[in-house]
């Protein structure tokens, strides 16, 4: 259980824990019936009788429970992946609580690689220590940040509410958490606090790994255009050409999509012409 923000009695009901079942297969539901009705005043759990997932995709599915949500706060933590620090959520909204200028805050947590068994820290670790602008406690961070692909790891977030749009999601073919945290970033500040509160479980069973490099290379180009084309400011824009370049220099295989036209896009959002020679080689 997790430990109550400063203020709040261990007694009193402060957090709720919202689980969509998507109509699993494997018995998760018998575990989460057990849980449900030794804690009924804690987990409020919905069931599937079919999978919304291919319906809705990644982030849409969220949906189900942010739709449910009732306090000012909202933390998710994916199904293969878990907390390890019983005053995560302490930390986090007592730090939300006394800087209402802020949308959101995340923290370091662990990569284990299930197949190898390796555990490592995340890279916010690396960017953080070679920060010039950081404290003890943390360090602020910016969309910029986000998208370069520091600070953003789901399991690690906390967002305000009362800045989140349910608007964002219907201006994107492919809302991912990517625009869900960019427009987060827009809205207020971010914050990544310095402790470890939780582990990522990253191994070939997962989502991201059951996709395959088209899809992967496919994925990656409709979120980057549509982040640029639906907000044309200089971090998409960056954002937009970081990806096609990589795209381009990957010789991706994108349906409908050839890479002659990449390298026009890229030179059309970028300006440069002279970029060509570059990336022919």
């Amino acid at each position: 259980m997790q430990e109550p923000p400063t203020g709040v009695s261990k007694d009193e009901s402060w957090y709720e824990i919202l689980i969509h079942d998507d109509a699993s297969t494997d018995g998760t539901d018998e575990i989460i019936k057990e849980y449900a009705a030794k804690y009924p005043d804690r987990i409020f759990p919905l069931y599937e009788e079919e999978n919304q997932y291919k319906k809705v995709g990644t982030v849409g599915i969220d949906f189900f429970n942010y739709n449910r949500a009732k306090g000012r706060y909202i933390a998710y933590c994916e199904g293969d992946d878990y907390w390890t620090d019983p005053q995560k959520l302490q930390k986090q909204v007592d730090f939300m609580e006394n800087h209402s200028e802020y949308s959101i805050c995340t923290h370091g947590c662990g990569i284990y690689e299930v197949q190898t068994e390796q555990m490592s820290l995340s890279q916010d670790y690396d960017v953080y220590n070679q920060s010039t602008d950081k404290t003890d406690e943390g360090i602020n961070f910016s969309a910029w940040d986000y998208l370069n692909g520091n600070y953003g790891q789901p399991l690690t977030m906390l967002f305000r509410l009362s800045m989140f749009d349910f608007a964002w999601r219907g201006q994107y073919r492919y809302y991912r958490d990517t625009h869900e945290i960019y427009h987060l970033l827009k809205a207020g500040k971010g914050y990544w606090m310095n402790f470890q509160g939780g582990i990522y479980n990253r191994h070939g069973g997962g989502v991201a790994a059951s996709i395959t490099t088209d899809r992967q290379y496919e994925v990656s180009y409709v979120i980057s255009s549509e982040l640029y084309e639906q907000n044309k400011d200089e971090i998409t824009k960056w954002y937009y050409l970081k990806t096609l370049q990589w795209l381009i220099a990957k010789h991706a295989s994108i349906h409908g999509i050839s890479r002659l036209s990449l390298i026009w896009k890229y030179c059309r959002v970028s300006g440069r012409l002279s970029k060509l020679k570059y990336l022919f080689k």
